[in-house]
């Protein structure tokens, strides 16, 4: 009987012990898209989408292309929610809008007004 109250601790102990080795790691935030790259990922992401969807993908690039952020990031909001969209689109374009967010960012600090009134927008609506 001893035994057996012992076999039980010991299984119950290793697997509170790879229980707890799997759950320690600690998630990793996604690697950044770079502006550069989000033309082509998105073009290649929503190759097969319907034809509304191609055009938002075409509205961010274009407004990537002509440094036009607020845009490129409303066209990006939009492309988020697309219906139809599946999970890898989805958090494609949410770095996509993360990076974005950042140019708008960057272009405000740089004395942007447009990219100043999208930011307000963006905080007001939230």
């Amino acid at each position: 009987m001893r035994q057996y109250i012992a076999s039980v601790y010991c299984l119950i102990a290793a697997l509170a012990f790879l229980l707890g080795m799997g759950c320690s790691q600690t998630p990793t935030a996604p690697a950044p898209l770079a502006a550069e790259s989000i033309p082509a990922e998105l073009d290649k992401a929503f190759g097969s989408a319907q034809q509304a969807t191609k055009d938002l993908v075409a509205k961010v690039n274009s407004g990537l292309q002509s440094k036009d952020y607020s845009s490129s990031y409303d066209a990006v909001q939009a492309l988020c929610g697309a219906p139809g969209a599946t999970k890898e689109q989805r958090a494609l374009s949410a770095l996509a809008m993360l990076t974005i967010y950042g140019l708008l960012q960057t272009a405000q600090a740089q004395g942007d007004q447009n990219a100043a009134a999208a930011l307000r927008y963006h905080q007001m609506t939230k």
